[in-house]
């Protein structure tokens, strides 16, 4: 290997800070775990059933995925996260739609069906 090939995978090993990038992402997590039960609330008090419930849950998730790129990172995600824009589109995905399925099923339920 080439001193230069040593030299640039050296640079990469110091360039993210451990502690920093466990507060984003639990900072980022925390901000989808919100958005998540907002969502979830809100499409079950609009009575969101079907495709229209995760199409909503979908909209939401890439709205706020932009706010992060935009207004948290300045298009810069490469700088708070090791994955860059994927972290920020997929990071989370799976818990903040269960969470949304259990605060939509709750408040669906409240709100239509005990009338």
């Amino acid at each position: 290997m080439s001193a230069d090939a040593q030299g640039s995978g050296s640079e990469d090993v110091h360039k993210y800070v451990l502690p920093y990038i466990m507060h984003n992402a639990k900072t980022m997590q925390f901000a989808r775990a919100c958005l998540a039960a907002i969502s979830g609330s809100a499409a079950g008090i609009l009575g969101l059933k079907n495709f229209q419930g995760f199409a909503f849950y979908a909209v939401s998730w890439i709205f706020m995925s932009f706010l992060l790129l935009a207004v948290k990172t300045q298009f810069k995600p490469h700088l708070f996260f090791k994955g860059g824009v994927k972290d920020i589109f997929t990071e989370g995905l799976i818990g903040g739609l269960l969470s949304y399925i259990l605060f939509h099923t709750f408040l669906y339920g409240l709100v239509h069906l005990y009338q």
